[in-house]
């Protein structure tokens, strides 16, 4: 240790040295001690200060680059969300949309579909109306159609999708390959389709019941043809509404209780149509004025 730190010591004659010379040169010693040991620890505390600072800044530069792809993801996904396209097949026509994955949606007359500009992770749909889905295959990217009241997930298939606002029951029907169907928002059990299999949801009750079915003929109206089987006649007319691009007005309640089960090909035209369905209705007439037809 250096001689200046202990100099209260040099005149000391150990023969001839009083208490109060001991006690002062003793908290001389102490002072000096104290002051050097603060120095210590305050150099000490700088280091770790240091320390700690550069830790705390490659942790925060860690996690920033553990956080960056995650944020990064994020916002993509939200603005692919954003950015939304929408096509609507008008009433009397029949339309088509290729997806940004190459799957091909084919609508029917009034139907709404609405879809992303860019497919994320997920590949999310909604449909309002009726559409013939062929689905690219992807194992990592489901395909989903979402639309009131349920949902159909694939990865890769065909199958047909009805679902009309003003419609009681909404409907899927599998073409080829596998779906699943379940209530919107992952309500219940995933029911999953075979081939010619259709699941009907009842919009009131909310039961789905499966049964099988002739894809063809549910996606008949691609062609242009016109499949009514058991429906009520007031469904039939909004049927026809969209098909031909018409406003029909029923002002009467004695066809209330008929169900009607028909089909019409493609070249058969609206006054053909309207007089078959007065075939099958007794006592029904009809009158065209340009776009309006009046059910007496």
């Amino acid at each position: 240790m250096p001689s200046h730190t202990f100099k209260g010591w040099e005149h000391i004659d150990g023969s001839k040295v009083s208490r109060e010379e001991i006690g002062l040169s003793f908290e001389q010693v102490m002072q000096k001690a104290r002051l050097i040991e603060e120095s210590h620890k305050a150099s000490l505390a700088e280091r770790r200060t240091i320390w700690i600072r550069r830790a705390i800044f490659t942790a925060a530069a860690i996690v920033l680059l553990v956080i960056s792809p995650i944020a990064a993801l994020h916002i993509i996904d939200r603005q692919t969300d954003a950015v939304m396209n929408g096509y609507t097949a008008q009433r009397g026509e029949i339309g088509e949309v290729i997806l940004p994955d190459g799957s091909t949606v084919t609508l029917n007359s009034g139907s709404t579909l609405s879809y992303p500009e860019k497919f994320g992770r997920r590949r999310v749909v909604r449909l309002s109306g009726e559409a013939v889905f062929t689905v690219t295959a992807s194992r990592r990217h489901t395909f989903t159609v979402e639309t009131d009241g349920m949902d159909v997930t694939a990865h890769g298939t065909v199958f047909n999708v009805r679902n009309y606002p003003e419609e009681t029951a909404a409907s899927a029907t599998l073409c080829s390959g596998v779906v699943k169907v379940r209530k919107s928002g992952g309500k219940g059990h995933a029911i999953t389709l075979e081939p010619d299999q259709v699941l009907t949801l009842e919009k009131e009750t909310g039961v789905m019941t499966v049964s099988g079915a002739d894809a063809s003929e549910m996606t008949s109206w691609k062609e242009g043809d016109l499949r009514i089987k058991s429906l009520p006649l007031e469904q039939v007319l909004k049927i026809v509404e969209r098909k031909f691009d018409v406003n029909i007005h029923l002002a009467t309640d004695k066809y209330d209780g008929a169900i009607l089960t028909a089909k019409f090909i493609n070249d058969e035209g609206l006054e053909e149509l309207m007089d078959a369905l007065c075939k099958l209705v007794p006592g029904m007439q009809y009158t065209i004025q340009e776009k309006d037809i009046h059910i007496r």
